[in-house]
């Protein structure tokens, strides 16, 4: 295999291994509301699941894992750790009552954490160039969207036909061979000899990685918009399947279709986008690319709004599948921009930073604070809660379009200083 067909290869493994790492987190959200019923539980019960009870374990074990990702073999610490998520995803199927399901998204949610960091880290080996990178990490990223297809899709179809603890026993299946397949295939870049090298030189200490991003104002204000909007995005996904049945009376295979189309194809069609708008019509301008993807997520609050107050299902349906195209805008500049703005050998150890805080607060607590507030709500909205308790959430678009256009401000002067280090 030359070395252009080795790199674009590479790529698409790691990819495929991002995707499959995602599906549970599709499912959980296409599959809330039957597990509810099967199980008997609150929709605080249910925020605790999807919020804190993973991400709390995914975000602080990324840390240790990404310190290993930039001293280590990464290829193996993959393949362990996609191995790891698919058998717990797969013992969902003897799952009987609330504390099991929480021990199985613990379990999970630690396989989860030890994939991003490495192949994160392997992107950024594997293509160095500014503009290459650039088109390399918006396809990685294409991941969560194709995971959404397949989640979407095929869970609302197994689901139908054999329940949601068979579903996701199936779906962990083929992350087991393609971990063996990657271990088997893809080559660590870094020499034998630099990586024992590596494990003798003290990294620097996460504090001081904490300093760099926070002193660094672009950095700074990308890490609090990244937060911002996973807290958005992460805090409403689990609740659209449920916000669907309760409003519109939508059954799963009718929410997989629907669902799998608008965050599989609407997340691919607005990561291309950004993509292409930024690599073609403002490449090497950096302060254009986040003022456009400030512009574009700002954006987001009227989709969201049309999505939960429109009384028409089919009129919702088209503006959720709006919001997914202009949600993924921002995703191939802002994090390939945050790969240059550290030097390569702290790059999964960044990325691990970052995604500690954006999953810590976006994933632990906006499932909650979205389960919390249906519950408050009930007693005055009844059904009509959770629409209510998502509406609160939209307005993180907003903010999180502020931080992204005071990015623009200082990203030029960063970049330089960065390449003066």
């Amino acid at each position: 295999m030359s070395g252009v067909a080795r790199r674009y290869y590479t790529l698409g493994m790691l990819t495929l291994v991002s995707t499959l790492n995602y599906l549970d987190r599709g499912l959980i959200g296409l599959l809330l509301q039957a597990i509810k019923g099967d199980l008997g539980l609150s929709d605080t019960q249910l925020g605790f699941l999807t919020g804190i009870a993973f991400g709390l374990f995914y975000a602080t074990l990324g840390l240790p894992i990404a310190r290993w990702a930039d001293r280590g073999n990464r290829v193996t610490l993959t393949s362990v750790a996609l191995s790891l998520w698919a058998g717990t995803v797969m013992l969902c199927l003897f799952i009987t009552n609330f504390v099991q399901l929480v021990a199985a998204r613990v379990a999970a949610a630690v396989g989860e954490s030890g994939c991003m960091p490495p192949t994160y880290s392997l992107l950024g080996d594997y293509f160095p160039g500014p503009a290459e990178r650039t088109r390399a990490m918006a396809i990685y990223m294409l991941a969560s969207p194709l995971a959404s297809l397949i989640s979407f899709g095929a869970g609302g179809w197994l689901n139908a036909l054999y329940g949601w603890r068979t579903t996701f026993f199936l779906m962990g299946i083929p992350a087991l061979v393609v971990a063996l397949v990657v271990k088997m295939t893809i080559n660590e870049p870094r020499e034998r000899g630099c990586r024992q090298q590596a494990l003798g030189r003290d990294l620097p200490q996460l504090t001081s990685v904490f300093g760099i991003l926070w002193n660094q104002r672009s950095s700074r204000h990308l890490i609090v918009a990244l937060i911002l909007l996973f807290t958005l995005g992460l805090g409403l996904q689990p609740w659209y399947g449920a916000f669907l049945v309760r409003s519109h009376g939508m059954n799963t295979v009718e929410l997989g279709a629907w669902l799998g189309s608008i965050f599989g194809l609407g997340g691919v069609a607005g990561i291309l986008l950004g993509s292409y708008v930024s690599g073609r019509w403002l490449s090497g301008n950096e302060p254009g690319q986040m003022r456009l993807s400030a512009v574009i997520i700002a954006t987001l609050f009227p989709c969201y709004v049309a999505f939960l107050l429109l009384p028409y299902k089919h009129y919702a349906l088209a503006a959720l599948a709006l919001s997914g195209v202009v949600f993924n805008f921002f995703v191939g500049p802002v994090f390939a921009l945050i790969q240059r703005l550290v030097a390569d050998e702290i790059r999964a150890t960044t990325l691990a930073v970052v995604m500690l805080l954006a999953n810590l607060i976006g994933m632990g607590l906006g499932p909650q604070l979205v389960g919390v507030l249906s519950d408050l709500l009930m007693p005055a909205w009844g059904t009509d809660s959770l629409r209510y308790a998502m509406l609160v959430m939209c307005t993180l678009a907003l903010w999180a379009a502020y931080h992204l256009w005071r990015a623009a401000r200082t990203v030029r002067v960063d970049l330089l200083e960065v390449a003066r280090r």
